[in-house]
């Protein structure tokens, strides 16, 4: 079954393979995500009912703008060939949302319309400490980490997420400063990135991922910090011991499905545990290019008999 994860790998390869279309779909986003920003920055308050309903209205008209502007651009800008795929891909999927991107008939109109609608106004800041972040969510914590900072039996959601970021943050820093271990993590998370995006694809049973990072975790990884043991000895991983230690607490319970692991696999362990989340930014990029590199379906028996008509 073809999904709007397919559609999206497919218009981005489309896009990439099409300097002329990429370049007017990137400024038409840029245009469309800054006045999205600035509408949310004047209805700051949720609690508004009415200030939403125009929030929703506004936000809707620049969308619409977006995407007719993109139309009257990049119109025949695509090869009869990248539309006919695109084609036989959108139209397959249910939805009016997917819909009113197969409508206008020009490919990247769905990632435009997602690219715009899901602008922030911080999506340029980086993680800066897990204080800033416990500080930010001290109102809706549930464990009381996040306020008195006194590690309880298990962290609430939030914090959890909260430790998991400063982890894998903690851990980029390590190993940014040990080129050889960098490159051979590197290495070893291509391969587990397309096993799990293929296997999210196949079964969309998360539980399915389990067994593929335990391998990951006992062999590539295990093996690098193996090989470079003496190089990581040198390196100061006090801070990364501690949040190792602090995200076994985590009440996500596909993070700590491996926890017990994590001090003999070693560096990666973070990013092994990240990638447990679906929703990570890494699993959906590489979902949706494997997605969008498959050709186009076949017609159904329906089809066929229609066509014939």
């Amino acid at each position: 079954m073809i999904t709007s994860i397919e559609i999206l790998g497919t218009e981005e390869l489309l896009l990439q393979r099409n300097p002329r279309a990429a370049a007017v779909h990137q400024a038409i986003v840029a245009r469309g995500r800054e006045a999205v920003i600035a509408l949310n920055e004047r209805f700051a308050d949720p609690s508004d009912d009415t200030a939403m309903k125009r929030l929703d209205t506004e936000l809707e008209a620049i969308v619409e703008r977006s995407v007719s502007e993109y139309v009257r651009q990049a119109s025949g800008l695509f090869s009869a060939e990248d539309v006919d795929l695109w084609t036989a891909k959108i139209t397959r999927v249910p939805g009016t949302y997917v819909g009113r991107a197969a409508a206008v008939g020009v490919p990247g109109a769905l990632l435009l319309m997602e690219s715009v609608e899901s602008a922030e106004s911080d999506e340029n800041t980086t993680f800066v400490s897990l204080d800033d972040t416990l500080s930010n969510i001290a109102g809706y914590c549930q464990c009381g980490y996040a306020t008195s900072r006194i590690v309880p039996r298990q962290l609430c959601r939030l914090c959890s997420g909260g430790v998991l970021i400063a982890w894998r943050t903690e851990e980029n820093q390590v190993i940014a400063t040990a080129p050889k271990v960098r490159s051979e993590l590197h290495a070893v998370f291509e391969e587990l990135l397309d096993e799990l995006a293929t296997i999210h694809l196949a079964t969309g049973d998360a539980s399915a991922e389990t067994p593929a990072r335990r391998r990951a975790g006992n062999a590539g990884i295990t093996r690098v910090n193996e090989t470079y043991a003496e190089e990581i000895a040198m390196l100061d991983l006090t801070r990364w011991r501690e949040l190792s230690d602090l995200n076994q607490l985590s009440q996500i319970t596909a993070v700590t499905a491996h926890a017990k692991h994590w001090s003999q696999w070693g560096l990666g362990s973070a990013r092994l545990a990240m990638l447990a989340m679906q929703s990570d930014p890494e699993i959906q990029a590489r979902m949706r290019r494997i997605a969008g590199s498959r050709p186009a379906p076949k017609p159904s028996l329906f089809e066929r008999l229609f066509s014939r008509r």
